[in-house]
């Protein structure tokens, strides 16, 4: 593949490929769960090792273009997220589930609507970023979805920790290597919702303000869920008393 033009945010190629990116993270799921449901845990471990395939593809092919690199240390938070998210597709394990799905739609997702790239489509990085977001989305979809996966009012608390945790260990590795993973020593070179937030580093007080409030609007579905699944038991334990 040649370089493509330069990025166009929500240009058509992006919203293409962003609308493609939903199709398949919605319909995936509900199909397998659906018309293959002896397939759910097979396809969980595939995307697994898509996930893992296509990061190490990335390495390989940064490798190629620009050389071994500090800068190709996978600690930005997406990078992070592909291997929480393979995590949680091969263990089913609840704990890593929530970190991927906050991660995921708090962060991944952020990431997909205004990516750091320079060229559109064909050039190999976007199809490569693109690529690895999505499958993330997917993975965590197909978690919920199929896997039947959620999470619960302490994952709001228990993410929360973990971000801010990574986030110390990076912000010093950043010091160590002169790196800016996490964007924590400056913002991305292109429109993103840092810019929103002032200079460095009072823009981490708006990142740590737009995280917290979106994980408590990414529980929100379940928060409803669970409070129209407790209204019948509420009514018919009324109606035994009564």
């Amino acid at each position: 593949m040649q370089a493509g033009p330069r990025f166009l945010l929500f240009g058509d190629a992006h919203l293409w490929t962003l609308g493609l990116i939903v199709a398949v993270a919605v319909l995936l799921p509900l199909a397998v769960r659906r018309l293959w449901p002896l397939a759910v845990r097979p396809v969980a471990v595939l995307l697994a090792l898509l996930l893992l395939v296509q990061e190490v593809g990335n390495l390989a092919m940064q490798v190629l273009r620009w050389g071994v690199s500090v800068e190709l240390l996978p600690l930005h938070l997406c990078s992070l997220a592909v291997f929480v998210t393979a995590w949680a597709l091969l263990s089913g394990n609840s704990r890593v589930y929530e970190v991927a799905y906050f991660w995921a739609f708090g962060g991944t997702t952020q990431a997909l609507l205004t990516p750091d790239l320079r060229f559109g489509f064909p050039d190999p990085a976007y199809v490569v970023f693109f690529a690895s977001h999505g499958l993330v989305v997917v993975g965590v979809l197909y978690a919920t979805l199929a896997l039947g996966l959620r999470p619960r009012p302490m994952s709001i608390v228990r993410v929360a920790l973990v971000t801010f945790a990574v986030a110390v260990v990076v912000f010093f590795v950043d010091l160590w290597l002169g790196t800016n993973f996490m964007y924590l020593m400056a913002k991305p070179e292109g429109a993103s919702l840092l810019d929103w937030f002032g200079p460095w580093p009072w823009y981490w007080l708006g990142l740590i303000g737009v995280a917290l409030a979106s994980f408590l609007v990414l529980y929100a579905p379940f928060l409803v869920l669970d409070l129209r699944r407790r209204k019948p038991i509420a009514a018919a334990s009324a109606g035994e008393s009564g």
